[in-house]
């Protein structure tokens, strides 16, 4: 997901909760098997949901084949998060938006998709060569059809420029016990651009593809703690991580290796946000219709929307629902890949990691990851919401109101409640001249 991938590219910085393991008390977890995958629903299948469908606890197993895996974890009863009979936690499903990707981002990907190769790595996964903008195979195909829609996930469309602000009650454990934060985001594409009357590539990029920058503004201990990542251009290069502590009123180069590193305490690690194709085999699971979330603009954001992300309403067993009536869920085309780590390049945290990538918007909604006895560990939800980019709607890897990351192993999560979205000149003054703000020594300037 950078998702997410999520990113994904909301991951707050905020300071985190341990908790015990909390599934043996519900019963044995979800264990990884590609049959749960092969029995989803084919995306050319006449099979559907009809529009106005309300999926419970009551009858959710005559949908399970719509599916993923963290939606069946939820409905399932095995762990310490799940769904109850509370009408609040009703799934209604609706038509279909058919809201994708920006028209340039597909005009880019047809003109230079042609150019595009995968080629060996010496880590004994593939890189790409020839790309140049859009989505790098915008018709994936075999051979190697999963390592194709990887690249696809690795390169989404990002904007030149977008801003947004996190809010509200952002990580609970497995007692209720709820954590409040604010994070202002920033994120800056430099290179393989899709943008209306600029260049592909910025002059200043340095060899960077683009960069997520995270400012602590609450809690008041933490406050001013930034974090700036950024991905290389090319996919076999780490990516690189500095953080700004107040205490020290100086930035520190953290290690480019720490991928399985929680990012200051979240349920999010350093490899959820930036991450190399060529570290992982990839077998390709198929291309389904699932269930997929879209919210509401501005609805979307409000901690009422969801369950238990507001100090006057109790956590309720899912923290960060999302509730009827503040948007829909709708069947989605979209291709489901499975990326292994590869043993020789060392230890890794997780086992299988599985993208949800959407066939119209190029992205990574949903995303699961395994431990190393290939139990269900994590999953990452972007709940996104249709937004206007040159006049036309489209949905995104950033233009999520809520983000969520679930701990189903431990009973925590992390959400994310994001407003105030803004694109390229409607940016907060103080982050337009990102041929600064992108660079390590903007983080100099903090606290002056």
């Amino acid at each position: 997901m950078k998702r997410l991938g999520t990113v994904l590219g909301s991951a707050l910085l905020l300071l985190g909760l341990m908790a015990v393991s909390s599934t043996s008390a519900r019963g044995e977890g979800i264990s990884f098997d590609p049959n749960n995958y092969k029995q989803m629903v084919d995306a050319d299948s006449s099979a559907t949901i009809p529009p106005g469908t309300k999926i419970t606890l009551a009858n959710w197993q005559q949908y399970k084949q719509f599916m993923t895996v963290a939606l069946q974890a939820a409905f399932s009863g095995k762990y310490t998060f799940h769904v109850t009979d509370d009408p609040m936690y009703t799934l209604v499903v609706a038509p279909t938006t058919h809201v994708g990707a920006p028209r340039q981002f597909l005009a880019d990907g047809e003109k230079y998709g042609s150019q595009v190769r995968l080629v060996p790595a010496k880590t004994g996964g593939h890189t790409i060569e020839g790309w140049v903008a859009g989505p790098p195979f915008p018709n994936p195909s075999e051979p190697n059809i999963g390592e194709k829609i990887l690249f696809d996930s690795w390169a989404p469309w990002r904007p030149y420029l977008f801003h947004y602000m996190t809010y509200g009650i952002n990580i609970v454990d497995r007692f209720g016990n709820r954590s409040e934060g604010s994070t202002d985001a920033t994120f800056m594409n430099l290179s393989h651009l899709s943008e209306p009357d600029m260049p592909k590539d910025l002059p200043f990029a340095n060899g960077m593809f683009y960069v997520a920058r995270f400012e602590v503004l609450v809690p008041e201990q933490s406050k001013y703690t930034t974090e700036l990542q950024q991905q290389p251009v090319d996919p076999m290069r780490y990516p690189e991580t500095y953080v700004f502590l107040p205490s020290l009123r100086r930035s520190l180069r953290l290690s480019s290796a720490a991928k399985c590193a929680p990012i200051n305490g979240t349920d999010w690690v350093q490899d959820d946000n930036a991450w190399n194709p060529p570290m992982f085999t990839v077998t390709y699971l198929g291309r389904k219709k699932l269930l997929m979330n879209l919210q509401d603009l501005g609805v979307g954001s409000e901690g009422k929307s969801y369950v238990g992300t507001t100090y006057d309403q109790p956590p309720g067993a899912f923290p960060g629902w999302p509730k009827p009536g503040t948007g829909h869920w709708e069947l989605r085309d979209t291709y489901v890949v499975d990326a292994k780590w590869i043993p020789t390049l060392g230890s890794y945290c997780f086992s299988h990691r599985i993208f949800y990538l959407d066939r119209e918007a190029y992205f990574t909604m949903t995303s699961e990851e395994y431990d190393n006895e290939s139990k269900l560990w994590k999953s990452a939800w972007l709940r996104v919401t249709p937004m206007d980019v040159h006049g036309q709607p489209v949905i995104f890897i950033y233009g999520t109101p809520e983000t969520q990351l679930v701990d189903w192993e431990n009973g925590h999560m992390t959400i994310g409640l994001t407003h105030e979205f803004t694109f390229y000149n409607n940016v907060p003054p103080q982050y337009r001249d990102v041929s600064s703000v992108s660079q390590p020594s903007s983080l100099a300037k903090i606290m002056q």
